[in-house]
C-alpha cells in the first residue's frame, strides 16, 4: 500500500470580489420585521450554481457585497478529481480567473492582490488521502476489513456498500473511506472526464478523507488560505489524526484476497475474529484446517492459537 500527499477535495470560502449580485442569484427574499417597515427590511440572495464546460457545479451566493463559493473547486476545473491539488490559493485563484473569462465578476486588481495573498476565509474544506494497492481486489478486502475492525476513538462508525465514516454526526470533522473506482462507477450520469488510465487507477484506491467544518478549522488555526501554504507540514499534520485510526492487520488483507470461496472467506473473517470456536463444530474446523493449508497455504491454528478477538484492529 502506498499513501499519497494530501490534496483538497472541497471547499467553502469566502472572497470579496467586485459582482451584480442579481447576475450571481436566483433571486431575492425580503425579510420584513412586525412593522412592516419596507425601510428596515433585510435582504438575501438565492444561491446560483455555475456549471463548467465538463458540467460539474459550482454554487455562489451573494452575502455583504462578497461571494461565497461552494463546492468540489479541482473536480470543477478538470472534470474529475480522482488526481487532485494540494494548494488552497490555486484552486480559488483558478475558479476565479473562470469566473472572470465567463463575465461573472469584475475584481479589481487590489481585490485579486488579496486574494493571491490568501487573505480569505475558509468554512469547511475536505481534504483527501488516497491509499494506492497494488490491485482492485486488495483494495476492496481493505475497505471490507475496516468495515468490521476499523476503530477511531470517541468517533461513532456508520458503514455504507461503499464506505465507512467515522464521526458522521459530528459538527467539526468526519473521517471517511471509500473505493474510488466504486464510486465513479456509481456517479457515470454526471459524466466525469476519466481516461482508461484514470479508471485504473481509481479501481486500486481507497481514498481516505477529512470533513472539516469552521469550528474545527478554527481550533486548528486553519481557517485563512494562507495558514495552508506550508503542505508539508499539514501532510504530516492529517497524517497524525490518519494515524489515531486502529485498522486491521493488513497482513489478514492479504491473505484474504487468496480466499474467493465466500464459505472459506466467511470462516476466516470468524477465524480472525476468534469465533470459530462458537461458530463452528470440531468435524467442520478440521476440514476447514485442511483445506486451508492445500488451498490457501494458511495454517488456522496459527491464527487461532493468538486469540485474536479484540486485536483485530492492531497495526
Amino acid at each position: 500500500m502506498y499513501k499519497n500527499k494530501i490534496n483538497i477535495d472541497w471547499l467553502d470560502v469566502v472572497v470579496d470580489v467586485t459582482h451584480d449580485p442579481k447576475k450571481l442569484s436566483k433571486g431575492l427574499t425580503i425579510y420584513l420585521d412586525e412593522s412592516h417597515d419596507f425601510g428596515k427590511a433585510q435582504k438575501s440572495y438565492s444561491p446560483l450554481c455555475i456549471e463548467s464546460k465538463n458540467k460539474h457545479v459550482l454554487r455562489v451566493k451573494s452575502v455583504d457585497d462578497k461571494l461565497k463559493i461552494s463546492g468540489n473547486f479541482y473536480k470543477w476545473l478538470n472534470g474529475q478529481n480522482i488526481t487532485g491539488c494540494a494548494s488552497i490559493d490555486d484552486l480559488v485563484l483558478d475558479v476565479v480567473k473562470k469566473f472572470i473569462e465567463m463575465g461573472l465578476i469584475e475584481p479589481t486588481d487590489e481585490q485579486l492582490d488579496i486574494i493571491k495573498k490568501g487573505q480569505y476565509r475558509i468554512y469547511q474544506t475536505h481534504v483527501k488521502l488516497d491509499l494506492i494497492f497494488d490491485n482492485k481486489q486488495l483494495a476492496l478486502n481493505y475497505l471490507d476489513q475496516l468495515k468490521t475492525g476499523g476503530y477511531y476513538p470517541y468517533k461513532s462508525i456508520t458503514i455504507y456498500p461503499n464506505g465507512v465514516y467515522f464521526g458522521q454526526s459530528s459538527k467539526r470533522w468526519v473521517l471517511g473511506y471509500y473505493h474510488k473506482g466504486k464510486e465513479i462507477d456509481q456517479q457515470r450520469t454526471k459524466k466525469d472526464i476519466v481516461s482508461p488510465e484514470l479508471k485504473a487507477l481509481a479501481d486500486v484506491t481507497i481514498r481516505a478523507e477529512i470533513k472539516i467544518y469552521y469550528k474545527q478549522l478554527k481550533d486548528w488555526d486553519l481557517m485563512f488560505a494562507w495558514q495552508w501554504r506550508d503542505v508539508d507540514h499539514l501532510d504530516m499534520f492529517f497524517k497524525r489524526h490518519l494515524n489515531k485510526l486502529k485498522l486491521p492487520n493488513f497482513n489478514n488483507v492479504i491473505k484474504l484476497s487468496k480466499i474467493t470461496n465466500s464459505a472459506d472467506r466467511k470462516f476466516y473473517n470468524c477465524l480472525l475474529n476468534g469465533d470459530i470456536d462458537l461458530l463452528y463444530g470440531r468435524s467442520t474446523i478440521h476440514r476447514k484446517r485442511v483445506k486451508f493449508m492445500q488451498d490457501y497455504n494458511i495454517n488456522i491454528d496459527n491464527i487461532n492459537n493468538k486469540k485474536q478477538k479484540g486485536d483485530v484492529c492492531k497495526n
